[in-house]
């Protein structure tokens, strides 16, 4: 594979795999690591000079996610406690750095992780929402209705936090 596709692909995919990790994750450095992985791991296996590159990056970083959820789960809580540090509040102020985003993100993040991850590769992935729903394993119809909800529920969040809809 040529070095200007790779430079390409990664400029192009690497943030929307990052925020979409960290949206299931909600940890920085656990995000980066997932986008990472994810992204040597999709390169690796791409066959097709990018096409469809953006949900096959995606579903790898779910896979990762899951997997190190349920590799956690098999450790006693503590054990992997400890190796987790408590991620700074301007941590994601870097990374967002307008105060609306910051509101946005905020609000997002109250969201159950069904709407959240919705939301995130609808709004930020640039997913279709029939991707999306195949994505996620709903029909095209629960997607419709969960995006929805979920644009119901933000704005209630947002409305809470004083943003003015």
């Amino acid at each position: 594979m040529h070095d200007e596709l790779l430079t390409e692909l990664y400029g192009k995919y690497y943030h929307r795999a990052y925020l979409y990790a960290l949206s299931l994750c909600r940890e920085k450095s656990w995000a980066e690591d997932i986008a990472s992985e994810a992204f040597e791991k999709a390169i690796l296996t791409l066959e097709d000079g990018g096409q469809g590159f953006l949900y096959w990056l995606l579903r790898v970083c779910r896979n990762l996610f899951l997997d190190e959820v349920r590799r956690r789960k098999r450790r006693p809580a503590e054990e992997w406690q400890e190796t987790m540090g408590a991620v700074p509040e301007d941590a994601l102020a870097a990374v967002l750095k307008k105060e609306e985003n910051q509101r946005l993100y905020r609000a997002v993040e109250a969201l159950p992780v069904q709407y959240r991850e919705l939301l995130t590769l609808f709004y930020f992935g640039g997913v279709s929402l029939k991707e999306a729903a195949e994505f996620m394993g709903l029909s095209y119809g629960a997607a419709k209705t969960a995006l929805c909800r979920a644009r119901v529920r933000l704005k209630k969040e947002l409305e809470a936090d004083g943003y003015d809809i």
